[in-house]
């Protein structure tokens, strides 16, 4: 049996190290994180897409392994610089939560850089109709934040993200909620930088009709409704646009749903 081959280490990035891990061969496919989680999130893909690509997981800064900025960044620049460094010239991206924003963003600034755009459970900046369930978890979250109590913080965070707000923690896959805690305190408890993000001078929201790149979206049935609100406008904005929903899941949907996941993202690339 070949071995698939395999590297990892860190790279200067915009004045900090950047931990970053390649496996497989073939065309490359870059996967970026949630907050506050870390590379690790993508265990369940990473063996799996490497038979089929070349994948690079990374931790943004701030996050995992990675260092802080202690001046303002841009990790929209972080990413550019990181495919820079490893000499990729073009990739499929692959962005959850938060890292699909990022990957929406890095999408209409560097279009040219993006063959194919993945996108699951994802945020978008500039959204402002928020369900009921959401808001009352943001204050549950808030009150719990302004008590300093970090394990009543991550349980809360727990039971939102990856139960989600229709269902139980019992009801969710035994393991999930273990590994998201355990990169949730491992960030918890990192150095804080002292930069602060820059964030883009226009919403992606009145830019998302830019995005050429064919882009899939993936969203689970049962996360804050905004989720699935959010994934429909998406499909009707972007022009090259595919919607896929998975049941049967909260926001952790590739840890959750790993093999139906993986299938999807497999078949959009091929």
């Amino acid at each position: 049996m070949n071995t698939i081959q395999s590297q990892s280490g860190f790279l200067e990035i915009n004045g900090t190290d950047l931990y970053y891990e390649i496996k497989g061969t073939g065309y490359p496919l870059l996967m970026i994180h949630g907050n506050p989680l870390d590379c690790r999130m993508w265990e369940p893909q990473f063996n799996e897409f490497s038979k089929h690509f070349q994948v690079i997981r990374f931790d943004l800064a701030g996050f995992g392994q990675s260092g802080v900025h202690h001046h303002d960044f841009s990790l929209i620049e972080d990413i550019k610089r990181l495919l820079d460094s490893l000499e990729i010239k073009q990739t499929n991206i692959l962005g959850f939560s938060v890292g699909g924003m990022l990957s929406m963003d890095f999408s209409i600034l560097y279009p040219e850089m993006v063959n194919k755009l993945i996108v699951a459970s994802t945020g978008l900046l500039g959204w402002s109709e928020f369900s009921l369930e959401r808001q009352k978890f943001n204050e549950e979250l808030n009150l719990a934040s302004n008590t300093r109590d970090q394990n009543l913080v991550i349980q809360l965070m727990t039971e939102g993200w990856v139960a989600g707000p229709f269902r139980e923690l019992d009801e969710v896959e035994q393991g999930v909620p273990s590994i998201f805690v355990e990169m949730v305190r491992n960030n918890f408890s990192k150095e804080k930088g002292k930069g602060s993000m820059i964030l883009p001078t226009t919403k992606t929201i009145d830019l998302v009709s830019e995005i050429k790149a064919p882009t899939l979206i993936i969203t689970p049935e049962m996360d804050f409704p905004e989720f699935i609100a959010i994934a429909n406008y998406l499909n009707k904005k972007i022009i090259d646009s595919t919607i896929v929903h998975i049941p049967g899941t909260a926001h952790m949907i590739n840890m959750e749903k790993p093999v139906d996941f993986n299938q999807r993202v497999i078949e959009f690339l091929s």
